[in-house]
């Protein structure tokens, strides 16, 4: 196994602990972060800045005592400097960076990846979308998200398990039977009553069409009272399997499906309950069951069972939260969407009654998305015929543009998906951009009249050191940050970190592509070439990987 070399952002920072403790100083928090301006050098520290204050004295006269005896790797790092107020700024030697060619073509596809996280065992639940209709653009935001996340998780050690939670339980599938109900017997009658506040779109006549034939006439006296659970859960089956199967077209794939409705049939909502009791974190008020929420971070009390003996939509929730952490989950991550805010606080408020660490709950809450066409907003709706349904969006622009757009911006940032832009197959639309990179490298090998340069096949040249073009370095740099950014998207639970990445990677590979010649008569330089595109190839090809994006060879 191939030996992987320290990276330099944690070499620096060891490096200043071990000064900080020579000088008996105080340990800070160690920043170490990309300058503004790639000409004060690839990494720096605020540091100095953070002592001035405790140690009383000037950030310029710190950093320089600091740099004094800095001990650092040669073979990493070549200029140290303090720059502006007191920055500490370092270069990376040009030779550690050749090398970064040769990590990436023997470690191949665990170049980036660590096992820092193997201990931990995790719970990523997103999507979860209630099966009263299909999936529109809102929960595809939320299934690109969710699922990018839990890749980047399994990037770095953990065990991640992917779960979806069926909400089939109370007056929302009631609803869906009761619309479907209606468009049942309007295929007979067309003046017979639609439900005030029922689902009105076209999936819901289609499930009355389904139903009557498979089952005729069979329902059409029977009174609603009688006939409601047939329906409510005809119509929960069909729309279970078709929410199952645009996930599984837009490549995402769960382990575990939890059915809300199997909370009611042990003694779960009990159990918690019980909980909640024990750590007096429970009341009864009129009737009611409370739980004194204010005590733990909510705004207010909030009812668990209600005088009439039916639990509100909380309790279930936090029993199932309380299941996870008794399945032996370390971390359970929820993807909500922006109506959540508050309800991340409530649930945190519960899960701290229970005991639970503050951080065992990590809430990503994503904004709202709208559509651009035409330069027209399109707007949905789950309750009308105004929808942008998943499976449509996958017709119109395909699963990898998708797939892509709906992880290029923050999470908690409204985002505008711009359809013309994500027709267009040109530089202008980032995935295509991004895919091309990776495509014409492909071409670049398909030229080659001499197959044992490939160092896919001959092993990486000893001529690295050749690779010296200030565009050869610009991207070696970026190839070297791989496994930085996606160590920081695990942890921050940000994927547009990738996305961002990706593109600038595919920018400085084009710049270098076009000011240097790969294919050079000089054999020694042409295979220095040939293996930084082939490792630039293999670090697209993981990145878009970890966002479920193809990698195509031509396009």
């Amino acid at each position: 196994m191939e030996t992987v070399r320290i990276r330099p952002r944690e070499e620096f920072r060891t490096a200043i602990r071990s000064r900080l403790a020579e000088l008996s100083w105080p340990s800070e928090e160690i920043v170490v972060e990309r300058p503004g301006d790639p000409e004060h050098g690839d990494w720096s520290s605020p540091i100095a800045l953070a002592l001035a204050r405790p140690l009383k004295r000037s950030p310029r006269e710190i950093a320089a005592e600091l740099v004094a005896d800095l001990d650092l790797n040669p073979d990493s790092f070549g200029e140290v400097s303090v720059a502006g107020p007191g920055f500490i700024n370092v270069r990376l030697a040009p030779r550690y960076l050749q090398e970064v060619v040769r990590d990436i073509l023997t470690q191949h596809e665990s170049y980036g990846r660590s096992d820092r996280l193997k201990d931990r065992k995790i719970n990523v639940e997103f999507v979860s979308s209630n099966p009263t209709g299909p999936l529109h653009i809102g929960h595809a935001r939320n299934a690109a998200l969710g699922d990018a996340i839990a890749s980047l998780l399994e990037s770095q050690g953990a065990s991640v398990t992917r779960e979806y939670y069926f909400n089939d339980a109370g007056r929302q599938m009631d609803m869906l039977g009761a619309s479907v109900h209606a468009r049942y017997q309007q295929l007979w009658d067309p003046s017979f009553p639609f439900p005030e506040g029922g689902y009105q779109g076209e999936y819901i006549r289609d499930l009355a069409k389904a139903l009557r034939d498979e089952a005729g006439d069979r329902w059409l006296e029977t009174p609603i009272e009688e006939c409601s659970t047939a329906f409510r859960e005809f119509a929960g089956e069909r729309m279970n399997t078709a929410i199952r199967a645009d996930l599984d077209r837009f490549r995402v794939a769960f382990e575990v499906w939890f059915n809300e409705s199997a909370l009611y049939t042990d003694d779960r909502l009990k159990a918690t309950i019980a909980d909640l009791k024990d750590a007096g974190a429970v009341y009864e008020d009129d009737d009611a069951i409370w739980f004194r929420a204010s005590e733990f971070g909510d705004a207010k009390d909030r009812v668990l069972v209600k005088r009439t003996g039916q639990p509100t939509y909380l309790l279930p929730d936090i029993a199932y939260h309380r299941d996870k952490h008794e399945r032996g989950f370390d971390t359970a991550i929820d993807i909500w969407g922006a109506d959540h805010h508050d309800y991340a606080i409530r649930m945190r408020a519960a899960l701290g009654a229970l005991g639970y660490p503050p951080d065992w709950l990590r809430p990503v809450i994503y904004q709202q998305i709208s559509l651009l066409e035409d330069g027209q907003e399109v707007r949905l709706s789950t309750r009308s015929d105004r929808m942008v349904l998943l499976q449509d969006l996958m017709d119109d622009i395909g699963v990898d543009v998708t797939r892509y757009f709906l992880v290029m911006r923050k999470g908690d940032t409204h985002m505008v998906l711009d359809l013309d832009l994500a027709r267009r197959q040109t530089e202008e639309n980032p995935v295509y951009y991004v895919q091309y990179a990776h495509a014409r490298i492909s071409s670049v090998f398909g030229r080659l009249e001499e197959p044992a340069w490939d160092p896919e096949t001959a092993g990486v040249p000893d001529s690295l050191d050749l690779l010296t073009a200030q565009t050869e370095i610009d991207l070696l740099r970026m190839l070297d940050d791989y496994p930085d950014v996606i160590a920081d998207a695990a942890d921050a639970l940000e994927p547009h970190r990738i996305t961002d990445y990706l593109e600038s990677l595919a920018r400085r590979f084009h710049l270098w592509y076009h000011g240097e010649h790969i294919l050079v008569e000089d054999e020694p330089l042409a295979r220095a070439r040939l293996a930084l595109a082939r490792a630039t190839q293999y670090v697209l090809r993981a990145g878009l990987g970890q966002l479920g994006v193809t990698a195509p060879e031509s396009m």
